[in-house]
């Protein structure tokens, strides 16, 4: 049995893009503002995470903080210090309102150069808007309905982009969360680590046979693959705990 792919709709999402192909590149390197150390060693607010929902959204996404968290800002304009409304420490659920493609900055070294890029996410948290840089965890490629263990099984990655299309393919940084489900509403259960894999593809897509997956009745247990450029990821999920298996 297959795990179900799932695209999301832009019509349905109402989700915005401001600027998708800003490809004025700028020599330079971007800073992020949301990993500031100094910045959010000072920040003593912390924002609650979001781990329920009473439906899940289209633009369902997550953000997994970095160690020490992430800062969240009041407005788009991220790099004034009085604009952060506080820190979120854990991983929360957030709905991608708009992402903002500011500016493409190319940092040249022998290689040819180094790209990276000024974006900026609108997302809600419990319904409040918070501004970041942190680029969140999309759910966009597929879920899997556990129904005797009424969970929803969902892998989450990173689309990391290339050259000037930053955020365009190349999906990396897969985790694992899983949800309990009531009467349509998801309320968190779990969420991994990184699961210890690179992709290596430009594209995640359903007619390459890339993810498999078997759910033994027997044991009500999910046991899933995902083949990389040159990796395999193997992991069993049982209801309770996820268990990486040999690659």
């Amino acid at each position: 049995m297959a795990l179900l792919f799932t695209d999301a709709n832009p019509a349905l999402a109402q989700q915005f893009v401001v600027a998708p192909f800003n490809f004025n590149v700028e020599n330079g390197l971007y800073t992020p503002a949301s990993t500031n150390a100094q910045v959010l060693a000072g920040t003593e607010q912390e924002i609650a995470p979001q781990t329920a929902m009473p439906k899940p959204d289209p633009t369902l996404a997550m953000l997994f903080p970095q160690p020490g968290g992430i800062l969240l800002f009041k407005s788009k304009d991220i790099k004034e210090a009085n604009n952060v409304v506080g820190k979120l420490m854990k991983p929360s659920l957030v709905v991608i309102d708009t992402i903002f493609h500011n500016q493409v900055y190319l940092q040249k070294n022998a290689d040819g150069g180094q790209y990276s890029f000024d974006m900026c996410y609108s997302v809600r948290i419990d319904g409040k808007r918070y501004y970041t840089d942190f680029r969140p965890h999309t759910f966009t490629y597929f879920r899997y309905p556990l129904v005797y263990h009424k969970q929803l099984f969902m892998i989450a990655a990173q689309d990391m982009g290339y050259e000037v299309y930053a955020d365009k393919g190349y999906p990396e940084h897969f985790r694992i969360t899983v949800f309990d489900m009531v009467n349509g509403a998801i309320k968190m259960r779990f969420t991994s680590e990184e699961l210890p894999f690179q992709y290596g593809y430009e594209f995640l897509d359903q007619s390459d046979d890339v993810m498999q997956s078997d759910y033994k009745s027997a044991d009500q247990r999910l046991y899933f693959e995902i083949k990389g450029l040159n990796e395999t990821y193997k992991g069993v999920w049982n209801g309770k705990e996820l268990k990486h298996l040999s690659r």
